[in-house]
């Protein structure tokens, strides 16, 4: 995690994980990146770790390691990894509105005002990092659980889009939800 402060987060004393506020449901595990990147070879971990790093340039962060995945997490999660493989890394990140880019495999809004993205990637951008910081910013960040909608200042937004798009990816299995 970076310098700057995130304003407090509960810590659950029986798995560490942080939380907006105390008690909240969650799922305790003992899982770690390590274990997530176990299988991974060393051209998938070096991914991951330039992804880590596109997050850490946002601002201050937390990881938060799950068994099937990777959140990271400012004061609330806004990105994660989903898989990693010889094929690449299924990333994932919210927004308050649906962004439209052939590099997306799914556009979901899954609450009102919280669209889920997901892409397949082999090689890091400026564009993906643009996503990531908008993400950060506007779904990441205190003033989003304020009551306050932040402005979008996404140029990618569209509008009238679907409230669901769904493609292949040629990149990972297809999960449950996909």
């Amino acid at each position: 995690m970076s310098g700057r402060a995130l304003g407090s987060l509960w810590t659950c004393p029986k798995c560490g994980r942080k939380l907006v506020g105390k008690n909240m449901a969650h799922s305790c595990s003992s899982a770690s990146v390590a274990d997530f990147l176990r299988r991974a070879g060393p051209r998938e971990r070096a991914l991951y770790r330039r992804f880590e790093a596109m997050i850490e340039a946002c601002g201050p962060y937390h990881v938060s390691p799950a068994k099937t995945r990777i959140a990271f997490q400012a004061r609330v999660r806004f990105c994660g990894v989903n898989s990693i493989g010889p094929r690449g890394m299924v990333c994932s990140f919210a927004l308050p509105h649906p962004l439209e880019s052939p590099r997306f495999t799914k556009v979901e809004e899954l609450v009102p005002g919280w669209w889920g993205h997901w892409l397949c990637v082999t090689e890091l951008d400026r564009e993906l990092q643009g996503w990531l910081r908008e993400s950060y910013r506007l779904m990441g960040m205190p003033e989003r659980l304020g009551g306050r909608r932040p402005r979008a200042q996404s140029t990618s937004r569209t509008a009238g889009a679907s409230r669901s798009k769904t493609t292949s990816c040629r990149h990972r299995k297809r999960t449950r939800g996909s």
